[in-house]
């Protein structure tokens, strides 16, 4: 396998068009079509089907082609490894993090990284998804990701580092009408706002005090959307206490005292394990690793 085909290959199974593919990759259809039948028979195997509708993936092109996109990330990852080693110079990390690490620590962590690494180019996403976020670590979009509702029986081929502890606070506009409750009990019927990917520990909550989980609930991934809604409607939130506490109290908004304590939280650093990480991923991790946490953030006792 060369390198032209595998890119040839992902930017046909990205696009799924021929037609679409050779504009990315800036050459002919006819060079396109003949460097994936010369992989197809390399491998022994068809990768792709055809039709008027377009290009689709056979099982094979679909077990390939995560294969063959991470093949392409370690390529460029060992490229900048080694002329960072020789030159000390550009290098890129791709990373996926919950809103709390990346507008609390992530300001700080940055400003120490690009000291270190001036000429690093850095990707920034928000973990809106933990599944897809892993996903997209698995074939190479990402070097790492922080996320805090990681799956239950996490696949072997990631290794998970604890970051943190976080604390949850329930907040409201200071003038909601329950904004002086003391327990989940008062806020059952109450209309809420939360993130699907946390869902089922918000669910978890009542469920532990013996309460049935509300109904009134707003599913939404965007943090500026549900800070946005919370200052203008009565809802109530489930919310990191440290991001709370930076980004919304001096909006108006007010953690209610609640008699119930909430579990924390473990946010982890997952990587890849058969992949290793480039000078730029592991220095922003140890600029991450190294700043003081602020309230509402605790370090995990070993």
């Amino acid at each position: 396998m060369k390198p032209q085909q595998l890119r040839t290959f992902v930017a046909v199974a990205e696009h799924r068009s021929i037609r679409a593919a050779a504009r990315a990759l800036h050459v002919s259809q006819p060079a396109v079509t003949r460097i994936v039948r010369e992989l197809e028979q390399d491998l022994g195997v068809a990768l792709v089907t055809r039709s008027v509708a377009g290009v689709a993936l056979t099982d094979a092109g679909l077990a390939f082609h995560a294969r063959a996109s991470l093949l392409l990330e370690e390529m460029r990852r060992a490229r900048e490894e080694l002329l960072f080693m020789k030159e000390g110079g550009h290098a890129h990390v791709a990373a996926a993090m919950t809103s709390t690490v990346g507008m609390t620590l992530l300001p700080a962590a940055l400003e120490l990284f690009m000291q270190r690494m001036p000429q690093a180019r850095v990707t920034i996403s928000e973990d809106s998804s933990p599944v897809v976020a892993l996903q997209k670590l698995q074939n190479g979009a990402f070097d790492f990701v922080i996320a805090n509702t990681l799956p239950e029986n996490l696949s072997a081929e990631f290794s998970q580092q604890p970051l943190f502890l976080m604390d949850w606070i329930v907040g409201a506009r200071a003038a909601h009408p329950m904004s002086g409750a003391s327990s989940l009990r008062e806020l059952q019927d109450a209309l809420w706002i939360v993130p699907s990917r946390t869902l089922a520990f918000f669910h978890d909550l009542f469920t532990m005090q013996q309460l049935d989980p509300p109904t009134r609930i707003l599913e939404c991934e965007s943090f500026a959307i549900a800070t946005h809604l919370l200052g203008r409607m009565d809802m109530l939130g489930l919310f990191s206490a440290a991001l709370f506490d930076q980004e919304l109290v001096s909006r108006g908004a007010r953690a209610l005292c609640l008699r119930e304590a909430f579990p924390p939280a473990e946010v982890s650093i997952v990587t890849l394990r058969r992949s290793r990480l480039t000078p730029a991923a592991q220095g922003l991790i140890e600029c991450l690793q190294a700043l003081p946490l602020p309230a509402g953030m605790h370090r995990v006792r070993a």
